[in-house]
């Protein structure tokens, strides 16, 4: 599993266009991604963007928020736009964050996603994630739905 991973990440390393995002432009990608719960305004990535254990990953089209704290690493956030799904940019963007935070000596990752979010959940099963606990009705979807949060981590 590790070659077919390193194998997909090579392959869209090798296409891909690298861009720097402004806070606006974060905000404007996530809520044209068809999140089902309220989009980061611009002012909350200005916010992020100005503490010193953020990181920002982005690609065209698309972009991780992680944390580093210590031996733990966070991933806050990732966001593709919907017409460019499935051609590797969030897990490109997975990998790269884990490198960055095992380098300043993270050793596990967390984040935590909706139970009904079946393609991220399949993602991170894929890159070696693992439920580690339950944040009941934790995600309030913009329909008034409600959704349990799976807690998942990685060593890294």
């Amino acid at each position: 599993m590790l070659y077919k991973t390193s194998r997909r990440i090579s392959q869209y390393r090798q296409r891909t266009k690298f861009v720097k995002m402004t806070p606006f432009e974060m905000s404007k990608l996530h809520l044209l991604s068809g999140s089902l719960t309220r989009p980061w305004s611009e002012s909350e990535y200005k916010n992020l963007l100005a503490t010193d254990t953020i990181r920002f990953f982005y690609v065209e089209n698309a972009f991780l928020v992680g944390r580093l704290v210590g031996s733990d690493a966070e991933i806050l956030n990732v966001i593709v736009h919907p017409k460019y799904r499935r051609l590797g940019k969030a897990r490109y963007l997975i990998v790269k964050f884990e490198a960055e935070a095992k380098s300043v000596g993270a050793s596990r990752c967390f984040l935590e996603v909706a139970e009904s979010n079946n393609s991220a959940n399949t993602l991170y099963n894929d890159l070696g994630y693992f439920k580690i606990g339950q944040r009941k009705n934790y995600y309030e979807f913009v329909d008034g739905r409600k959704d349990n949060a799976s807690i998942l981590a990685k060593e890294i």
